[in-house]
């Protein structure tokens, strides 16, 4: 008899137990939202099944939504979705903006259709979704930043600034805030048609990503912000600055910590540091730092886009052509999905000729 009852409450203890930790997972699921996102993009598709099932047992779970829509959001472009994971897709996109708008993961990109074309119905839904979030509670800041970073994967700039302006307004000292808008205005800049423009939204830019780098002293965070911040420190003519701030990026590419995410701050560091020398009258050291800019294993960015080609292109306008020959053959490395860019463009710098770099000068 005895045994029996000692069997039984261990029993309940252990039911007690899962059951609490099942709680605990989604009460903090939003914490260790990084944990699940991770778990998704692992996930088989068997697994993703069992996990719709689970789903649909306890339809308030966001940690369930965000393994699936980590699974989603790599499936779309490795195999695509089938109408029915489309659908599911959108579905807990939806359901995190309505029910998980604060959330950290309602501003990630696995949550914001991508800014693709596989599902303009659902993206129509989601931009209404938002501003009615942004309409109802109008100085929550972290809904205008999180439907400002939606907007922005989506390919609305203009309603992703007016958004993350509101933020900025309301809280400055976010660094999270000022970061991301001051990263649109050096879009905006790059993207500007005259001088003028460029120099003005760079201005704009810099003065914003200064706010952002006072307000964290955390290394990853300015090693994400740094590069930028030095471009447009630079197109800015703020040389000074953009000098302090590719030096440091450098600095904090240099730590072995950030060995794996340190491509953009060597990249950039180095581009700004050579157009500085050029200025100068420098040419061997502008055509050493652009060497140096090549010196990285890639990233998606970088992989995908190409690398900066306006250094390259000031020095061959300088008529150096070795090093930007060469420079072209290091980048063939980690960009190797060129269309055939390299080649083409080696072949005319060869040639005595300057190339025409098109988006490069602005990635």
């Amino acid at each position: 008899m005895r045994t029996r009852f000692l069997f039984a409450a261990t029993f309940l203890v252990i039911v007690s137990a899962a059951i609490g930790l099942y709680v605990l997972r989604n009460t903090f699921a939003d914490r260790f939202e990084f944990i699940y996102f991770a778990r998704g993009t692992q996930l088989s598709k068997q697994n993703a099944d069992k996990l719709e099932g689970d789903l649909r047992s306890d339809p308030g779970s966001l940690a369930d939504r965000i393994e699936l829509l980590a699974f989603y959001s790599f499936k779309i472009y490795r195999d695509g979705l089938t109408p029915g994971e489309l659908a599911n897709r959108r579905e807990y996109t939806l359901w995190v903006i309505e029910h998980q708008p604060t959330s950290t993961f309602a501003s990630d990109f696995a949550t914001a259709f991508n800014g693709d074309d596989r599902d303009p119905e659902g993206l129509q839904q989601g931009k209404k979704l938002w501003l009615q979030q942004v309409q109802a509670r109008p100085t929550n800041t972290r809904i205008l930043y999180n439907a400002g970073r939606f907007f922005s994967f989506v390919d609305d700039w203009q309603q992703s600034e007016a958004l993350l302006e509101r933020a900025y307004a309301i809280e400055p000292e976010n660094h999270d805030i000022a970061s991301f808008l001051a990263g649109i205005y050096w879009r905006d800049a790059k993207h500007s048609s005259t001088a003028e423009q460029v120099t003005g939204m760079a201005a704009k830019s810099l003065k914003i990503f200064a706010q952002a780098l006072n307000n964290t002293h955390d290394p990853r965070a300015r090693l994400y912000d740094l590069p930028e911040a030095a471009q447009a420190a630079f197109e800015a003519g703020e040389y000074q600055r953009a000098a302090a701030y590719s030096r440091e990026a450098l600095s904090l590419a240099d730590r072995p910590e950030y060995a794996n995410n340190n491509a953009d701050a060597i990249h950039y560091g180095n581009i700004v540091l050579g157009r500085i020398a050029l200025q100068q009258g420098d040419v061997a050291t502008a055509s050493a730092y652009l060497l140096k800019a090549a010196t990285v294993k890639g990233n998606p960015h970088l992989d995908t886009f190409g690398p900066n080609m306006i250094l390259a292109k000031e020095l061959l306008d300088k008529g150096e052509r070795k090093s930007v020959v060469e420079y072209f053959d290091l980048c063939g490395k980690f960009w190797t999905n060129d269309d055939g860019k390299l080649s083409q463009w080696r072949s005319i710098a060869l040639a005595g000729s300057s190339p025409d770099f098109g988006a490069n000068l602005r990635y």
